[in-house]
């Protein structure tokens, strides 16, 4: 679990640290504050074999469409784009130290520094993206597994895949079955069921006479099955959620947040959240008021005279927000 994180160089952070990280971590802020940025720069410092995947990590409207586009998303990796600079990004974790050094002609002549940290897992190399963007890590521990949890709505056919990888084991079906019912205790079984069509549906029992197909059970349960299934399908060190709240009624956030600090808990995930919804801010603490530990912690990004500056809120600074009214996002 990452405790803390520094990035230089990177898109439009200078120079940002932000420390003190929690399991659960909902990062708020205005419009082209950086929080999708910092959700990239989380997933390149932990996977950086995964760059070639950046563009549309987390951004769903990027289309690969031709290598000279990809170019120039990676040339904008670098701050203000600037060939010459390099990207630094250094991560703490629970088992040792993550670092990732990256620019537009960095391989062969630039590396992460080497403070002779000695472990099992000690990881070394370089790899370069589309003949532009080249990087070197450096990992004190195994290759963090990451994990980007969309939250458009999904085909029932994706759904019904990420359902079906997640409960091929006896262990992960009952994991699942019984996050939910920690949701909702109504709920007794999750199982896959075919329409009159032999088309492959998600049904769950809740005590009435048949099971129902989960699109009649509610946003919040429908929401959590996608969530859970692909937690248990692939397994993560650390998840991602990029606008948590999407097409979510604000009375369903409390039951979602609730379902997520269980399954976090129990899973042994580290989650990262965006949100612009000040409802889904306040759900997520009630979720957690009355969890021990109190893991949740706030990431507010701001502009100050044109750069990108972050901190982290605990318990006292996010309940004094909430009985003060003050907007953070």
């Amino acid at each position: 679990m990452l405790s803390s994180i520094q990035i230089t160089n990177f898109r439009g952070f200078e120079n940002l640290e932000l420390k003190d990280l929690g399991r659960i971590n909902l990062i708020v802020g205005r419009n082209n504050t950086g929080k999708t940025s910092l959700l990239e720069a989380i997933s390149f410092v932990c996977d950086p074999k995964q760059a070639g995947s950046l563009p549309a990590l987390f951004r769903p409207q990027w289309t690969r469409q031709n290598d000279a586009r990809d170019a120039r998303f990676y040339r904008w990796l670098l701050r203000n784009g600037v060939e010459d600079s390099v990207i630094r990004i250094n991560a703490q974790t629970d088992e040792g130290m993550l670092r990732v050094a990256a620019g537009k002609a960095l391989a062969g002549r630039t590396k992460p520094p080497d403070h002779g940290l000695d472990s099992p897992y000690h990881l070394s190399s370089q790899g370069s993206v589309n003949g532009s963007f080249d990087y070197s890590f450096q990992h004190t521990q195994r290759l963090v597994r990451i994990c980007n949890i969309s939250v458009l709505h999904r085909d029932s056919t994706k759904l019904v895949k990420d359902f079906a990888e997640a409960v091929r084991s006896v262990s992960g079906e009952q994991q699942l079955e019984t996050l939910l019912r920690n949701v909702d205790q109504r709920i007794r079984s999750v199982r896959l069921d075919y329409d009159r069509n032999d088309s492959p549906q998600i049904v769950i029992d809740i005590g009435l006479g048949e099971r129902i197909p989960i699109q009649q059970a509610g946003q919040g349960i429908y929401r959590l099955i996608a969530v859970y299934s692909e937690m248990l399908g692939q397994k993560p060190d650390i998840c991602f959620i990029d606008e948590i709240e999407n097409g979510l009624h604000h009375t369903i956030l409390p039951q979602v947040w609730k379902g997520i600090a269980e399954a976090a808990s129990r899973l042994n995930i580290q989650v990262f959240a965006t949100t612009h919804s000040n409802e889904c801010f306040v759900a997520a603490h009630e979720a957690f008021a009355h969890r021990e530990p109190y893991d949740l912690r706030v990431i507010q990004l701001y502009n100050v005279d044109n750069r990108i500056e972050g901190r982290t809120l605990g318990r006292e600074h996010i309940e004094a927000a909430i009985d003060g009214e003050i907007d953070l996002r």
